[in-house]
């Protein structure tokens, strides 16, 4: 899956979890979030599919597919060049548009992805430094406390006079710290405070929301995944509240709601990665505590009910359709295939259409290729490769310097080209920008010019060689080597040239 893919099936997972949130935030345990909050992290941060037959796509009969534009790809630079914009020629400069898409948002999401990490790595550092300046705690209880708490993890317990509140931090060696100015005589506040953050370490919240940031820096651009974030480092607070209330009883919440409260008074900032009574909405807190109840049979039933359903629903992906699927036997007819042999077929047919190769121009003049193809063949075709030729406007081929970049390219009838680019099933997808034709009068200033005609292309013509599927098929035209000995460098009649689109290629299934 390309990253846009991921990051928009994660966005519904998100939705949707927002939506069950919202209406069982207070009737059921509060790690049934978690659990789901995590299932979108591993949605998020691993590029998997797995097809489903329950899955919402399968269901929608729409599978997730965007633009590969991390994994865009073609046979030489110009190509990939002219593929999307316009292009600096001869010393004259272009509009801004004319920088490849491609390169520009990768370099954007790049760029973003750095600083939104550098930003959570220099704010936890800082934090750290600071830390290190705690002084360990003397204290009977604290110790005693300790002890009674047996962790593989070594549990220190510091304070500090940086902070004004609780928190935790650390792994692997796990660190209560506590305000300089914390009352070590009110044992019942301690009790509460150690329970809530004894919590955390022992379900490695830190490494949770280290995860959740980790996401957050790969799809800084997705503006649900910073709702994720935010709810996600809610409903750890709120899990954390519920499982103290659930080990206390329900006579400690007042006094639980209480401290809650008197903590967030205190509160001065929010080092990230670190877990605490941090600035998460108090008012859904309370009201979560003083709704805390106990888990019953069915609540349990239901909440692990609700997470299996939604997991399968918005995990998994769409299945393949059963006549979609192509294999390397299947064979193209002559692409002069007219509308009664497509009916004829349709059982056992499916199709590729280029519905045309205009020649357009630039704003300097040079022409460009502008192809459109079609998918028929209800499966995502996520690479071609195909043969472009041209022709003057009396039918006479005409050599070009398909790679003008490269200076010391000669010119030629032909250019393969090789594309990563994601059709849907019954999508038509017209490129937004197309491919360069350079004659011998625009080359003449390179170094090596090669043996060109200065020729006004008029007309294009292409045929796919290969064409890849999504499911890993391949299907190689069997007639492409008699198109490219009928077409390249031959002169074309005019009327074959204005009538050669739309050129149909017919793919027989077994």
């Amino acid at each position: 899956m390309t990253l846009l893919e991921v990051s928009f099936s994660g966005a519904v997972f998100i939705l949707a979890v927002m939506v069950i949130r919202a209406t069982a935030i207070n009737s059921l345990p509060k790690k049934t979030f978690l659990v789901l909050w995590e299932m979108v992290l591993l949605r998020l941060t691993i590029p998997f599919t797995i097809p489903s037959a329950f899955s919402i796509y399968t269901l929608l009969n729409h599978s997730i597919s965007t633009p590969a534009f991390f994994e865009a790809e073609t046979n030489n630079v110009a190509s990939a060049i002219s593929r999307e914009y316009f292009v600096v020629i001869q010393g004259i400069e272009q509009p801004v548009t004319n920088i490849p898409f491609v390169s520009v948002w990768f370099v954007v999401w790049c760029i973003g992805m750095i600083l939104l990490a550098v930003f959570f790595t220099v704010s936890y550092l800082r934090c750290r430094i600071e830390f290190r300046t705690a002084l360990p705690v003397n204290n009977a209880y604290v110790e005693q406390w300790i002890k009674e708490r047996p962790l593989k993890r070594r549990i220190s317990i510091k304070q500090s006079d940086r902070i004004s509140t609780p928190l935790t931090y650390g792994i692997l060696h796990p660190v209560i710290l506590m305000p300089k100015q914390t009352d070590w005589k009110n044992i019942n506040q301690l009790r509460y405070i150690f329970a809530h953050e004894y919590v955390h370490i022992y379900r490695f919240d830190t490494l949770a929301k280290l995860m959740a940031t980790y996401a957050l820096c790969i799809h800084w651009f997705n503006p649900f995944v910073w709702g994720m974030y935010i709810l996600f480092n809610r409903d750890i607070e709120l899990a954390c509240d519920e499982s103290v209330i659930r080990q206390f009883g329900d006579k400690s919440k007042s006094a639980y709601s209480l401290m809650l409260i008197s903590m967030e008074a205190k509160k001065s900032g929010l080092p990230p990665l670190c877990n605490h009574f941090s600035k998460n909405a108090v008012e859904e807190r309370i009201t979560a505590i003083m709704n805390t109840k106990r888990t019953t049979a069915i609540t349990f039933l239901s909440a692990c009910l609700i997470v299996l359903v939604t997991v399968i629903l918005f995990v998994t992906s769409a299945t393949a359709s059963t006549d979609s699927k192509t294999n390397d036997t299947l064979a193209v007819s002559d692409s002069k295939t007219n509308t009664s042999d497509i009916a004829a077929d349709k059982k056992g047919a499916v199709t590729i259409i280029h519905e045309s190769a205009d020649i357009l121009h630039y704003e300097d003049g040079a022409p460009y290729i502008h192809d459109i193809l079609t998918n028929n063949t209800g499966s995502t075709i996520v690479e071609t490769q195909y043969c472009m030729l041209a022709y003057s406007k009396n039918g006479s081929p005409l050599k070009l310097y398909w790679n003008f970049l490269d200076s010391s390219t000669e010119s030629s009838f032909e250019n393969i080209v090789r594309t990563k680019e994601n059709i849907l099933p019954d999508q038509t997808e017209e490129y937004r920008g197309g491919w360069s034709l350079y004659d011998g009068e625009i080359m003449e200033d390179f170094p090596k010019a090669g043996n060109g005609e200065a020729k006004q292309a008029a007309y294009s013509l292409l045929c796919l060689e290969q064409v890849v599927f999504e499911d890993g098929t391949v299907w190689n035209n069997p007639n492409y080597e008699n198109w490219f000995r009928t077409y390249a460098g031959k002169e074309i009649d005019i009327d074959e040239l204005q009538n050669y689109y739309p050129y149909e290629y017919k793919i027989e299934s077994d």
